[in-house]
C-alpha cells in the first residue's frame, strides 16, 4: 500500500473563481483570455517575502471549478522548475520505508469574479539561491492553457544584514526528562501543554526501563516550512523486530468462518507530532522493560524529508549481567626503567552502573634508607559511563633516581569492585640486556672513515602460526666482530578469547630437556613473578640461566632466557618451541639479541 504522506513546500491559497466557455477563433480579439502578471518588486533579498498578483483578462469561470485555480511555479536561472525534496512512505511486507522524491514547488490561487488573484510566499534559502528567476502563472481558459511569466532577481543582502542570523535549522529537537517524583503519562502530557519547568532538557540522554520512565521529545521546525497538516515523524528502533497480529476479517472454509490474521513486524517505536504555528512540537515515549536491550539508540525526527537525530542510552535493569561486577586492571608493560610513565588502564565490567570514583593507590618500594625515599601515591578517577563496561586510565610518572627501583603494587577499587596489579622498575643496565624493542643498526659504508663496530644486533621473527618452531642460535660475524647470542625473548598471542587455557607454550632444548611448560617435569611451569622476584634461575648443562615466564592461561604468554653470568653467551644452539593447541589461531613472535662480549 502506498501512502503519499508528505510532499515538500506547498502553499494553497483559495480566493474564489469563475470561468468562461471556449471561444472560436472568429471571436473578437478583445474576448480572448490572457494573464497579466505583476510582482511587488524586481529585486529581492534571499529569505524575504515575494508578493505576486495578477488578473485573468476576459475571465469566465469554467463549468468544472477544478480548472479555475491559477497555478504558480518558479523557474531557476537554468530554466528549470524550482523543486524541493520530500519522501513517500511505502508500506510493505518488510515494514514501512521512506522513499525520497523530488517535488516541484507549486502554489495555487483561485481568481475572484473579475479574474484577480494574488499570493505571498518566502524565497526560502533552503530552496532558492542568488541569481535570475522567473514567476510562471498558468490556468485553463477558453479550452486552452494560458501562461504568463515575470522575471526577478535574488541579490545578496546588504552588508549590515546577515542571512546567517535569519537562517534556521529545518528541524531540531531535545531529549528531555520529567523532574516529578512520580512520573506518568497524564502529568507529562499536562506539563507539555503548560510548558512546565518540570521538564528538563539537560542533554543527559540516559534512561532506564521502568513503568514510570518516560522519554520526552521537544523540538522545533523552521516556521517557513510548516504546513497546516504535515506532522513530525519521530522513531526509536527496537533492539529486534516484534511481531504484531492484525485482524483482517473472516474467510469461509467449508462453510465455516475462520478468523483471518496478518502478521506484521514492528521495527520502531514511533510517534507523530503536529507542529504549532511557530513550529514547536513535542511528544513522549514510555520506555518499557523487555522492549530494549541495554545499548545506545538513535532517535530520528523527520519532517518533510528534513531529518535530525539524537543518541540516547537505554539500560534495561530488569536484565542483570551474568556475573558480578569486576574491576580489570592492566599496565602497558610489566617492567619499566627510571623516569618512564606507567600507563594504567582499567575498566569495570558486568555492571550497568559505573559506580563512584575509582581510587588508585600505588604502593611504592620500601626505600626508607634512601636519601629520597618514594612515597605511596593516591589518585581518584571517575570512570566513563558505558553499557556493561566503564573505562578509566591514568599515566603515572616514575622517579628518576635509584630509590624508585623495585616492585610497585597498584590497588584500585570503588563501591562495586577492586583489583590489584604489580609491576617492576629495573636498572637501565638490565633493560639493555633485555631490550623492549629491536632494530638492526646501519653500518657506514665509507672506506675513508673508521667504520663503526656494532655492539649489538637483534634478529626478530614475527607472526609464526606453526605449532612447532625451532629457534636456532648461531654466531654473527660483522666487520671482523663476533657477536654471540645473549638473550631470547618470545611471545605467544591467541586471538581466541576464553580459550587461553587450551593454548600454551612448551620450550625444550635439543636434548629434550623441558625448560618451560605446564608439565610438572618442566623446570618452570608457572609464573616467575613472585614477591621480590621477576625471574627464576635454572641450571642447564652446568650453566645457570635467568628464566622469566608469564605463566600459562594468559592471552599473551611470554618468556625470556638470559645467562645468569654477564659476559657469556647462550651456549645451547637449538631450542624447540611447541605451541600446544587444537585449531585455535595463534601468532608466535621471538627475537634474539646478539652482543659483542669482548
Amino acid at each position: 500500500m502506498r501512502n503519499h504522506a508528505i510532499f515538500g513546500l506547498m502553499a494553497i491559497l483559495l480566493i474564489g473563481g469563475t470561468v468562461l466557455p471556449a471561444m472560436s477563433q472568429t471571436e473578437p480579439e478583445e474576448q480572448i483570455a490572457y494573464i497579466e502578471l505583476n510582482l511587488d518588486k524586481s529585486i529581492y533579498d534571499l529569505n524575504k517575502s515575494i508578493s505576486i498578483s495578477g488578473q485573468i483578462v476576459n475571465f469566465v469561470p469554467n463549468r468544472d471549478s477544478v480548472l479555475n485555480p491559477v497555478e504558480i511555479t518558479f523557474v531557476d536561472p537554468m530554466g528549470r522548475t524550482v523543486t524541493t525534496s520530500g519522501y513517500d512512505r511505502v508500506q510493505g511486507g518488510a515494514g514501512d520505508k521512506d522513499s525520497s522524491v523530488v517535488i516541484p514547488i507549486k502554489f495555487k490561487a483561485n481568481p475572484d469574479q473579475s479574474g484577480n488573484f494574488s499570493l505571498s510566499t518566502v524565497l526560502n534559502l533552503m530552496i532558492f539561491d542568488y541569481g535570475s528567476y522567473a514567476v510562471k502563472a498558468s490556468t485553463y481558459q477558453s479550452g486552452d492553457i494560458i501562461v504568463a511569466t515575470s522575471d526577478f532577481e535574488i541579490s545578496s543582502v546588504a552588508e549590515d544584514e546577515s542571512i546567517i542570523e535569519e537562517e534556521q535549522v529545518p528541524i531540531e529537537f531535545d531529549v528531555c526528562k520529567s523532574l516529578r517524583e512520580v512520573v506518568n503519562e497524564d502529568n507529562v502530557s499536562r506539563d507539555l501543554r503548560e510548558n512546565s519547568n518540570l521538564i528538563e532538557c539537560s542533554g543527559d540522554n540516559y534512561f532506564t526501563t521502568g513503568k514510570t520512565n518516560i522519554m520526552i521529545i521537544k523540538g522545533k521546525i523552521d516556521p517557513n516550512l510548516t504546513t497546516a497538516v504535515s506532522q513530525v515523524f519521530v522513531s526509536v528502533p527496537f533492539s529486534k523486530p516484534m511481531k504484531a497480529h492484525n485482524f483482517v476479517g473472516w474467510v469461509t472454509t467449508d462453510g465455516t468462518p475462520v478468523k483471518n490474521d496478518s502478521t506484521e513486524f514492528i521495527r520502531d517505536m514511533t510517534l507523530n507530532a503536529l507542529p504549532d504555528k511557530d513550529g514547536n512540537f513535542s511528544g513522549y515515549f514510555e520506555i518499557r522493560p523487555g522492549s530494549f536491550l541495554s545499548a545506545d539508540y538513535k532517535i530520528t525526527a523527520n519532517y518533510l524529508g528534513h531529518k535530525a537525530t539524537q543518541t540516547v542510552r537505554i539500560i534495561d535493569e530488569t536484565i542483570t549481567p551474568d556475573s558480578s561486577p569486576e574491576l580489570v586492571l592492566t599496565t602497558d608493560k610489566d617492567e619499566y626503567v627510571l623516569g618512564e610513565i606507567v600507563q594504567i588502564s582499567g575498566k569495570i565490567v558486568n555492571s550497568y552502573a559505573a559506580g563512584n570514583a575509582v581510587t588508585i593507590l600505588i604502593d611504592t618500594p620500601d626505600n626508607s634508607d634512601s636519601n629520597h625515599p618514594t612515597k605511596d601515591v593516591e589518585k581518584k578517577i571517575l570512570p566513563d559511563q558505558g553499557i556493561l563496561e566503564h573505562v578509566f586510565s591514568w599515566g603515572f610518572q616514575l622517579g628518576s633516581d635509584d630509590s624508585a627501583i623495585g616492585k610497585y603494587t597498584i590497588n584500585a577499587g570503588n563501591s562495586l569492585a577492586e583489583s590489584e596489579l604489580s609491576f617492576f622498575v629495573i636498572e637501565d643496565s638490565l633493560a639493555t640486556q633485555i631490550p623492549p624493542s629491536i632494530s638492526e643498526p646501519s653500518i657506514p659504508e665509507s672506506s675513508t672513515s673508521q667504520q663503526t663496530i656494532p655492539k649489538k644486533v637483534i634478529e626478530k621473527f614475527n607472526r609464526i602460526s606453526d605449532s612447532d618452531i625451532l629457534i636456532s642460535l648461531d654466531e654473527k660475524k660483522i666487520q671482523d666482530s663476533e657477536l654471540m647470542p645473549r638473550v631470547i625473548q618470545a611471545s605467544l598471542f591467541t586471538s581466541a578469547r576464553g580459550q587461553e587455557s587450551d593454548v600454551n607454550i612448551q620450550v625444550s632444548t635439543s636434548e629434550g630437556v623441558c625448560v618451560i611448560g605446564q608439565d610438572t617435569s618442566c623446570m618452570v611451569n608457572e609464573s616467575t613473578r613472585k614477591p621480590g622476584a621477576i625471574y627464576e634461575i635454572v641450571t642447564i648443562d652446568e650453566q645457570n640461566y635467568k628464566i622469566r615466564y608469564s605463566g600459562p592461561d594468559v592471552r599473551l604468554e611470554k618468556f625470556s632466557v638470559l645467562p645468569e653470568s654477564s659476559g657469556i653467551p647462550i651456549d645451547i644452539k637449538n631450542w624447540n618451541v611447541q605451541v600446544i593447541k587444537d585449531e585455535q589461531p595463534t601468532r608466535f613472535y621471538y627475537k634474539v639479541s646478539y652482543v659483542n662480549l669482548e
